[in-house]
């Protein structure tokens, strides 16, 4: 997410800069944009950012105790540089969200730099592998370049202009949940692999006719019927996340010459499909690990770490309840279109 917000939020200067120091792993990033009181109004955020022309440099500040940044993924203790998402102020006056280069730490000793504080958040649910960290920062001041400048730009004189479309700013949590929507699956494949080489060797009951052989447990119509429709399910998912991998591909290749017609259908899909796969995939892992009996619960089985891996995917990126409505406001869109007569996008 780091190297994406670079990628896409920067200018040409600032991508060749930034993105040698990130090649090279001089530097390592974090994407710092949660905040402990706003999480999916990104709008609202409150760190500010506040241009000292005296100086011509930003202040980046957390004025509250909410405006704590919340939940970034390696914040706490690897990072050196956050993509650290702040309100603009020019001479007093908001001029939105925009992403800012902020060093935490110094690149020598790796202790952190004046005004600077993170931590690690403590024991999770799951997902230990993840260190997720806060940071405070207190009047740290960066060089007024450090804001990525390719959707707009500040001078020194204070002077605010938008340069491109603002509606790029999405394309970083647009492909997170590209990257949700095209992976989640592994999940419920892993834990399908397991239950159905147990149900395929494990025998239970002589219930052949004319045998004395225990029946294997794959051949019980109430097995099949609990495994099968994960396994339909999971190759859905592997055919739609193949298909939104392409999808936003082209959707980015054509923002990049600021053509925006697909974007919408692109969050909509984006949207329902993380809601979707998310949660068949969590309790995917849970099903089979019930249908391997008193095996599946033992650590050694393999359920364990998938539920442990699996457990933030409904809520981190969009919490699940939030997706599927943004999913559904867009079908009312569309029905209130095709109301008027008006041609529907594809694939409506």
């Amino acid at each position: 997410m780091f190297t994406f917000a670079v990628k896409t939020q920067a200018n040409e200067e600032q991508r060749k800069y930034w993105g040698n120091l990130i090649r090279s792993h001089k530097i390592l990033g974090c994407y710092c944009q949660t905040e402990l009181g706003h999480g999916s109004d990104v709008a609202a955020l409150e760190t500010t950012a506040t241009l000292d022309k005296a100086t011509d440099e930003f202040i980046i500040n957390s004025p509250t105790v909410t405006s704590t940044k919340w939940w970034p993924g390696d914040l706490g203790r690897f990072t050196t540089h956050a993509a650290c998402f702040a309100k603009l102020v020019l001479d007093g006056k908001p001029y939105g969200i925009h992403c800012f280069m902020v060093p935490l730490r110094d690149l020598n000793t790796f202790k952190h730099l004046p005004g600077v504080k993170t931590g690690d958040l403590g024991p999770k649910f799951g997902y230990t592998s993840k260190d997720n960290g806060y940071a405070i920062f207190d009047n740290v001041r960066i060089p007024r370049n450090n804001m990525l400048m390719g959707l707009c730009s500040v001078d020194k004189e204070g002077n605010f202009e938008i340069l491109r479309d603002l509606r790029v700013l999405y394309s970083t949590m647009l492909y997170i949940r590209t990257l949700i929507s095209t992976s989640v699956s592994n999940f419920l494949q892993c834990a399908l692999q397991i239950a159905i080489r147990y149900a395929s060797c494990r025998r239970q009951f002589a219930t052949i006719e004319g045998s004395k052989e225990e029946r294997r447990i794959i051949d019980y119509q109430t097995q099949q019927h609990i495994l099968v429709p994960l396994l339909a399910a999971v190759i859905l998912q592997n055919v739609t996340g193949n298909y939104m991998r392409e999808l936003f591909a082209k959707v980015m290749d054509e923002i990049e010459v600021d053509k925006f017609e697909g974007l919408d259908v692109l969050h909509h899909l984006l949207a329902g499909f993380k809601d979707r796969q998310s949660e068949e995939a969590l309790q995917g892992v849970d099903i089979c690990r019930r249908a391997t009996g008193g095996a599946g619960f033992l650590s050694d089985a393999g359920f364990t770490e998938l539920a442990d891996v699996g457990a933030p995917f409904p809520t981190f990126e969009g919490d699940n309840t939030v997706m599927v409505l943004q999913a559904s406001r867009y079908i009312f869109k569309l029905l209130r279109w095709s109301s008027e007569g008006r041609k529907l996008p594809f694939p409506f």
